[in-house]
């Protein structure tokens, strides 16, 4: 009899584990399970790497606001450009051969309706050959080291190569072919510049996808952050009634871009 009576005893508490066992099972399975999300790197394709990572996505992914040209701009909406640039804002000039960073040296002219548009306009008129005015933290006032060039376009299969502080660098570029007429009136044309130091690809630099007989050209390349690497300036409207200017630098995750309007 007290064999049955163990017999019956442990049955029991075999079943009262594989109950507490399976009451577990069912509470992990009624949680509420979570949504993960892979976190996603910065995207742009003038975006500077850390590690040589190519990044892909349109140029415009851009920052704005930080470049002004000296050119007219049409005031509408209380956006006086004689209210934006200051004197913390730097230019970029050309003097006897070299270029320069200074403080901005300018003044401005009024104008009460532009023919064109009928709005005021204001225009920054600088003392020197100024190529742009900004304020970019990182750059540097002095002399500038810079390269010079001859040819402002860089053609697909025709790649421009010059040396910087021993270094070799190569731009070479892809699309559309701005001596053709056919393809620089082509609004959705694409164009792509990479740039390559020492036969190794570091970054794209330009990707843009609308052009209006317009062309993307060089028009400088130096160090104006003072890292030793270079960086660029282009000419790159996507509009024949349009003026902008794209800065690279070496060391900035993102470029700068500063347009100017003057469609009719």
């Amino acid at each position: 009899m007290k064999k049955y009576g163990y017999l019956f005893l442990l049955a029991a508490m075999v079943m009262a584990c594989q109950n507490k066992s399976n009451n577990k099972q069912q509470q992990t399975e009624d949680l509420p399970k979570q949504d993960t999300v892979a976190e996603q790197a910065p995207i742009d394709s003038l975006a500077a790497p850390g590690k040589e990572i190519v990044y892909s996505a349109d140029v415009d992914s851009i920052i704005d606001g930080r470049i002004l040209l000296p050119s007219t701009y049409r005031v509408w909406e209380n956006n006086d450009v004689s209210k934006i640039i200051n004197g913390s804002w730097l230019e970029l000039h050309h003097k006897n051969g070299s270029y320069h960073i200074q403080s901005a040296s300018y003044h401005i002219e009024n104008e009460d309706e532009e023919p064109c548009s009928g709005l005021p306009t204001e225009t920054i008129v600088p003392k020197e050959d100024v190529l742009v005015f900004f304020n970019i933290p990182t750059v540097q006032k002095g002399a500038v080291d810079s390269v010079a060039f001859k040819n402002p376009i860089i053609e697909p299969g025709t790649p421009f190569e010059f040396t910087f502080q021993r270094d070799n660098y190569k731009l070479q570029a892809t699309g559309i072919q701005f001596h053709k007429d056919q393809e620089r009136g082509n609004p959705h044309a694409r164009y792509t510049l990479k740039l390559y130091k020492n036969g190794q690809y570091i970054r794209t630099i330009i990707d843009q996808t609308q052009y209006n007989d317009t062309a993307t050209e060089l028009a400088f390349i130096g160090d104006l952050d003072k890292d030793g690497l270079p960086d660029f300036i282009f000419s790159s409207p996507r509009d024949y009634e349009e003026q902008r200017m794209i800065i690279i630098l070496s060391g900035s995750a993102y470029a700068y871009d500063g347009n100017v309007q003057f469609d009719c």
